[in-house]
């Protein structure tokens, strides 16, 4: 006996697709998922956004504490030119970005733009505040 295959139809893919963004909707709305850290925004709407310095980090880790302490120490002198997002090991919700860049040691540092493409990535480990602000680009679209 054989058998012929048919394609799924237009309809029945989009049935489908729909069903699966209704349960994502509502496993988000009653709250079963941990939210993910956000993004400060405080952009003016009159400049173009500030891109994003992404540190991923071990809260419990000394070298990323030691990192932390850096960018706190340097904030004056980066803050205007990026946006500081924490992306952390023990926020169940951020380990999605750890993969999306492929982060595999801490601390790490990366800068992406508004899009989240990716535009400077340092060197894995505690990097002093000359080398993060080298890495920020002074004026938009460099």
């Amino acid at each position: 006996m054989h058998f012929r295959r048919t394609p799924f139809s237009g309809s029945t893919l989009a049935l489908v697709a729909m069903a699966a963004l209704s349960l994502s909707m509502t496993a988000a709305e009653t709250g079963t998922r941990p939210k993910a850290t956000p993004v400060p925004a405080k952009a003016e709407a009159t400049s173009a956004p500030k891109p994003t310095l992404i540190f991923f980090m071990n809260p419990a880790g000394r070298p990323c504490q030691t990192q932390d302490e850096i960018l706190k120490e340097s904030r004056a002198k980066w803050e205007s030119l990026a946006t500081l997002r924490y992306v952390r090991t023990d926020v169940s919700a951020d380990r999605d970005v750890f993969y999306q860049y492929g982060i595999r040691s801490l601390p790490n540092l990366l800068l992406v733009g508004p899009d989240g493409k990716e535009i400077h990535r340092y060197s894995p480990g505690i990097q002093p505040a000359e080398t993060i602000l080298s890495g920020i680009p002074t004026k938009p679209g460099r």
